[in-house]
């Protein structure tokens, strides 16, 4: 898979199709997309993009003194799951963190990911909490040294 930075138009269709079909492509827009700190990632293989993830330069609420960073619809196509695309697309993740002068990186990760983030190392925060239309997640997060 090759990694390489997309806009934000060009996430949508999969956040929709993988992530939020309820919702229209216009909906699938969050807040802070355009800013200037954020950066949006695409998994290409064969030109074709099939994973994508966002990164947000933002705190958790309360570590406001330490640089904060959040991911967000990390999200792979049906059919390429559980090849480590994931995994390459977290560490691009990651990079880009740390990169970026971040003390830890965190996201609102849904219940059925968390298993796969406690593989790899992050936090998983013990308050189960419901987004709207969407279900059950946990704040998972890893500090950077």
């Amino acid at each position: 898979m090759d990694i390489r930075k997309i806009n934000t138009t060009e996430t949508l269709s999969l956040r929709k199709a993988l992530l939020r079909p309820h919702l229209t492509p216009e909906q699938c827009i969050y807040p802070g997309d355009d800013d200037s700190t954020t950066c949006h990632l695409g998994g290409f293989i064969d030109d074709s993009l099939m994973s994508i993830v966002s990164i947000y330069q933002r705190g958790l609420p309360g570590q406001e003194s330490k640089r904060g960073y959040q991911f967000r619809a990390l999200a792979i196509v049906d059919g390429l799951r559980s090849r480590g695309y994931g995994l390459t697309l977290l560490h691009a993740v990651e990079q880009y963190a740390r990169d970026n002068a971040a003390d830890y990186l965190w996201a609102n990760a849904r219940m059925t990911a968390e298993e796969f983030y406690r593989k790899v190392g992050y936090t998983i925060d013990d308050k189960e909490f419901i987004v709207e239309g969407v279900g059950a997640h946990v704040i998972v997060n890893r500090t950077f040294d």
